[in-house]
């Protein structure tokens, strides 16, 4: 079994990889910075190292081509890479950074590798409890500029951007579902880690996730799901699904709405489209 992550170099990511390296499975990283993914591909005694800057198209173009020439066919894509930006930034493209790495890289990463993913391939995306707190896509504003006002900081804007984010990430996986049956598509959520998520957004930002750490589960405990979904055979027949703790869960009405998730694929079809 061949896996290609991306986020696998620390938290949740790092643990599913060990997980399912233990489990006889081949890995491939995917990661900003080369010098940790080796060390890490050292750790679980030999790794594929794939290079990205997953906020730029143009990267995630590149790995892909690098994929596609030195891996073996994929037989789970896990797309796990994901980040709160505390202040609006744009990609090269343009594109709301929390917006560009936890939707737009997922969607051109899957749908670029369709081709070199193995029959009955694997997608999993890693999403969170936190999409219940969005109640829809706003489609009118998808660079996410109200967001990040002064009055929306002081509410927590960058979280409910985030939030926003992975109720797409879940729209996306059932909407892959739909248009591409020979794949099987899962997204989870971990609960709440202990792992260096969000410790970048300002000294407020880290006090509130060290104050959350004596009730966070474990990146392994995180990760069991992950692992689970990529090995088990009771979802084998399963797609578009969502899942918590090794169980299928309901995720929130909005992330259930196929209008919506069809919207979101034409979207991001535009975001993607090469200019002429």
């Amino acid at each position: 079994m061949y896996v290609l992550i991306t986020g696998g170099t620390n938290g949740i990511g790092l643990a599913g990889a060990r997980g399912l390296v233990e489990r006889g499975a081949r890995v491939g990283l995917v990661a900003r910075d080369r010098a940790k993914a080796e060390q890490v591909a050292g750790e679980l005694g030999g790794a594929d190292v794939f290079e990205a800057d997953l906020t730029s198209q143009a990267s995630i173009r590149e790995m892909v081509r690098d994929v596609s020439g030195r891996a073996p066919a994929i037989d789970v894509l896990v797309n796990n890479a994901g980040a709160i930006y505390g202040s609006h930034q744009v990609s090269a493209e343009g594109i709301e950074l929390t917006w560009a790495l936890n939707v737009v890289a997922p969607y051109l990463i899957t749908t670029l590798l369709a081709g070199h993913l193995s029959p009955d391939a694997r997608v999993i995306g890693t999403a969170s409890d936190e999409h219940e707190k969005a109640k829809r896509i706003d489609f009118d504003d998808l660079n996410g500029e109200r967001y990040f006002s002064a009055s929306a900081k002081l509410t927590g804007g960058s979280l409910r951007r985030y939030g926003e984010t992975k109720l797409a990430l879940i729209l996306l996986s059932a909407e892959l579902a739909r248009r591409v049956p020979l794949i099987r598509t899962y997204t989870f959520e971990p609960g709440l880690v202990a792992t260096g998520f969000n410790h970048n957004n300002g000294r407020l930002m880290k006090l509130m996730m060290a104050m959350t750490k004596p009730f966070a589960r474990t990146p392994e405990q995180g990760a069991e799901t992950l692992v689970w979904l990529a090995t088990s055979p009771e979802v084998a027949d399963d797609s578009g699904l969502y899942y918590s703790r090794e169980r299928r869960a309901d995720p929130s009405p909005a992330a259930q709405d196929r209008a919506t998730a069809a919207r979101l694929w034409e979207t991001l079809e535009r975001q993607t489209t090469l200019p002429k």
